[in-house]
């Protein structure tokens, strides 16, 4: 079996996507190895796969912005690559497997001369529609957009898009009919939908009651109020003043565990999570933070999945966690949605992607 290293950016929302793509190959047979820090090892652990340590430099809170959010995966890709690259060159894997923010795995994987793909927990892009142009107004002259991208061209050898399109495939963590455009993309997009498997390292959850459970991962107090004398129960992750009986408030919410008895999700939109909401046919609240996944809730919004907010409020949480509870139409729409992730092939067809890449 081959030895395959899956380099990841040490982030929630870009490593809980990938676990069950990890147990897959695992379960296969592959020998994986996974940079990662400390924070992750146990999830990366819990799956199978061999950890190689390493500092991080990202900060506890990604920024708004994606530009900025860049910059740090190129001081990122800077501090890490020295630190992983004897350990890569004196155990050399067989294929890289990398995040669209884990850089350094595409530069390892060039340095080594083995093939290589890229996992995207972002929207991707394509002639047809980018990520990049729907959240960055277009400038005629922007000196630290050009210093920047100057800098990354000299760390990587060539322009970002260039770097990125040198993967031979690219494994799209959400199915065809979430990305915008998502005819236009041709054989080298896998869209493989979400690749869970179990979190023993979370812990498990069960429903308190008969109560309808609603999660918010975000507006946690605002939230909280919301639900007082409300007939559901709420789980939050984040700190409550005075919880009301049916407010669990928890410091780290088991989410899929809560998922799975979820009736509505009130989220900051990251698509780790709403693909988690999709894969358990729950409808959405989306409170972006960053400017990506304000594109995910506009996509959730459009598709008739949920809703966009631009921030939470006691009354707007209670009317539309109502709306969303008998909302008849977003009920059939989001289990329609739940299908096509089912019949996306998830962990088993990420798994086959990288097999057959191995194979070539």
């Amino acid at each position: 079996m081959a030895h395959i290293a899956i380099f990841l950016m040490p982030e929630r929302g870009h490593v809980l996507p990938a676990l069950g793509m990890i147990a897959e190959l695992v379960r296969r047979g592959h020998r994986v190895t996974c940079p990662i820090t400390d924070s992750f090892a146990e999830a990366v652990t819990g799956c199978g796969a061999t950890v190689i340590p390493y500092e991080t430099t990202l900060p506890a809170t990604l920024p708004e912005s994606l530009f900025v959010a860049a910059q740090l995966a190129l001081t990122e890709a800077e501090s890490a690559l020295p630190q992983l690259a004897d350990a890569v060159r004196d155990d050399p894997p067989d294929i890289i497997v990398w995040d669209i923010a884990a850089w350094t795995g595409g530069l390892l994987a060039r340095r080594l001369g083995v093939p290589n793909l890229v996992v995207e927990s972002l929207l991707t892009s394509n002639s047809h529609w980018s990520l990049g142009t729907s959240v960055v107004p277009a400038r005629t002259f922007n000196p630290e957009a050009i210093r920047f991208f100057t800098k990354v061209h000299e760390f990587v050898g060539s322009s970002l898009p260039e770097f990125i399109a040198g993967a031979r495939r690219r494994i799209a963590l959400f199915p065809r009919e979430f990305q915008p455009e998502g005819d236009t993309f041709d054989e080298r997009f896998a869209f493989t939908g979400p690749c869970l498997t179990e979190r023993a390292f979370q812990g498990a959850w069960e429903p308190p009651g008969d109560k309808p459970v609603v999660l918010a991962t975000t507006g946690a107090q605002v939230c909280a109020n919301a639900a007082r004398g409300m007939p559901w129960h709420l789980v939050t992750k984040g700190a409550v003043r005075n919880p009301a009986p049916n407010v669990e408030a928890r410091a780290e919410v088991p989410q899929l565990a809560v998922m799975a008895h979820a009736s509505v999700f009130i989220t900051h939109g990251g698509m780790g999570g709403v693909m988690e909401a999709l894969h358990h046919g729950v409808p959405m609240i989306v409170v972006p933070h960053m400017t990506d996944q304000r594109v995910n809730g506009q996509r959730v919004e459009e598709l008739g999945l949920g809703v966009l907010l631009d921030s939470v409020t006691e009354e707007g949480v209670r009317s539309l966690v109502d709306q969303l509870m008998s909302d008849s139409a977003i009920s059939a729409r989001t289990k329609d949605m739940q299908r096509m992730i089912h019949r996306a092939g998830g962990s088993a067809f990420a798994a086959d992607v990288v097999e057959e890449e191995l194979a070539r």
